[in-house]
């Protein structure tokens, strides 16, 4: 770690001001390919005494991709959606959300009848609609497109206004409305991605769609990655530091790295006396990137996964337990127990409420019922869990990361998702009681299979990168 921090200080002294949407990577070089005689040098020393010489590269501007043209205006690129009269779904553990695009926004439940298994519209709400003055009116002109800070990006977007909704219950006199985005991503199938209600009744839609990114104007201008180039002076060419070897052997092994997206936080309640029901709220969720290791020992139930940033905090161990905990730094741990697996208790109730389902081989999600929680000071009853495992087939979603959220839709009785694309792995193969079947082994394969398959897509996108540098630069192009 000394040795990271001496670069960036050396960094630091190299350019004017700091500036951390300017990306930085550490290549262990070749000196015949990789140094110049251009680029200014320093000498570093670990803390193991090891010596390396740096070469510190020149920062290059951010690029808009060439793909593209400015020939279509963003609105007549929606309106093809909107002649086609497509509509996009988001489905949540409770709300369905619908975008009619050109006509409107809704979101509603639906349940089945316990007796013919019929779908039942349970609530329904309009969100808006469209209006004469649902479009915006810009100059599509570079620098004039709106951008909005999203993945990690600022995004430029094209925007749509749906007004007159469901009169809102909690602000008589008002409507529902809905400012829905359109975000360029290319591969992706226009799709719902995210939902918020920012004020009551006031809600902001994002919706990722390739078609958009035909006009240049609204991609993402790319954040090329700066090289600093590191050469050990024991003669060892592509030499690491012996502590990066073992920070980066220590890291594999991590069951779980500690790490929040900045945008993705988990709260259950903010505090232990308050309990609300919050369906139809959004669902603010904790996500976890997993080594591969981990697979073995979280399918099997000995290690569990953690999430939650608020008051309350829980704990997910796979078919075995979900609770809910608090630390105090003078007190400890505090925690209640939501539910625990028992098979034959699931299956019970599959069979009573007529959930099962005969033609179940390979699904997208299934759910499992956990019983025989802490009892309800409200009910008197035990706690229990409607635990839901989904496959996430979002493009960019890597098989390591696993997204988790909990709900309590009812007093003492909680909703908890977890969706992860490992589960598109354990959900290869499942029984009529929606248990998952695919063993243990199966899935290491795939996993490993799969891991492959992204390294090697790394791989490529690096090369490709690395050519586009070297022929920039061959160009006399670079800054």
């Amino acid at each position: 770690m000394i040795f990271f921090f001496s670069v960036l200080l050396g960094t630091f002294a190299a350019f004017d001001s700091f500036d951390d949407s300017i990306h930085f990577d550490v290549v262990w070089g070749d000196p015949i390919n990789d140094f110049s005689s251009d680029k200014a040098q320093i000498k570093m020393r670990t803390a193991n005494n090891e010596e390396y010489v740096c070469q510190l590269p020149k920062p290059v501007e951010r690029e808009v991709p060439v793909v593209g043209s400015t020939t279509s205006s963003a609105r007549d690129i929606i309106g093809l959606l909107e002649r086609e009269k497509a509509c996009s779904y988001r489905v949540d553990s409770y709300w369905i959300y619908e975008v009619c695009h050109g006509n409107y926004v809704k979101q509603f439940h639906e349940e089945r009848d316990p007796k013919d298994r019929k779908i039942l519209l349970k609530q329904q709400y309009f969100l808006g609609n469209i209006t004469a003055q649902s479009y915006p009116e810009i100059s599509e002109v570079e620098g004039n497109i709106p951008t909005l800070n999203h993945a990690g990006a600022l995004r430029p977007y094209y925007s749509v206004k749906y007004t007159d909704g469901t009169p809102c219950d909690l602000l008589p006199g008002t409507k529902r409305e809905t400012t829905v985005f359109y975000l360029c991503m290319p591969d992706i199938q226009t799709s719902i991605v995210s939902v918020k209600e920012k004020s009551t009744c006031v809600y902001d839609v994002i919706v990722y769609t390739s078609l958009l990114c035909s006009n240049k104007l609204y991609r993402v201008r790319e954040d090329p990655i700066n090289h600093i180039y590191c050469l050990s002076q024991d003669g060892k060419k592509w030499a690491k530091p012996i502590a990066y070897d073992e920070i980066q052997n220590k890291r594999s092994q991590t069951l779980f790295d500690s790490y929040t997206a900045p945008h993705l936080t988990s709260k259950i309640e903010s505090n232990p006396k308050h309990t609300r029901n919050n369906a139809g709220k959004e669902i603010k969720k904790s996500e976890w990137p997993m080594g591969i290791s981990f697979v073995t020992f979280f399918l099997s139930g000995t290690q569990c996964a953690d999430g939650g940033t608020g008051w309350w905090k829980y704990e997910f161990c796979f078919n075995k337990s979900i609770k809910q905990y608090h630390v105090d730094k003078k007190k400890g741990r505090t925690e209640i127990l939501l539910g625990l697996w028992d098979e034959k208790m699931h299956i019970d109730h599959v069979l009573e409420n007529n959930l099962i389902d005969q033609k179940r081989t390979s699904v997208l999600f299934t759910d499992l019922y956990f019983f025989n929680g802490e009892i309800c000071d409200q009910t008197g009853l035990p706690r229990r869990v409607q635990v839901r495992l989904r496959c996430s087939m979002r493009s960019g979603t890597h098989m390591n990361m696993l997204t988790m959220y909990l709900e309590e839709p009812a007093v003492c009785e909680y909703r908890f998702t977890v969706e992860s694309a490992l589960f598109c792995m354990v959900l290869k193969e499942v029984d009529e009681f929606g248990i998952p079947m695919t063993s243990l082994q199966q899935i290491i394969e795939m996993m490993n299979e799969e891991e492959d398959r992204y390294k090697e897509k790394q791989r490529r996108m690096t090369e490709e990168r690395d050519e586009r540098e070297a022929r920039k630069t061959a160009g006399g192009g670079g800054k």
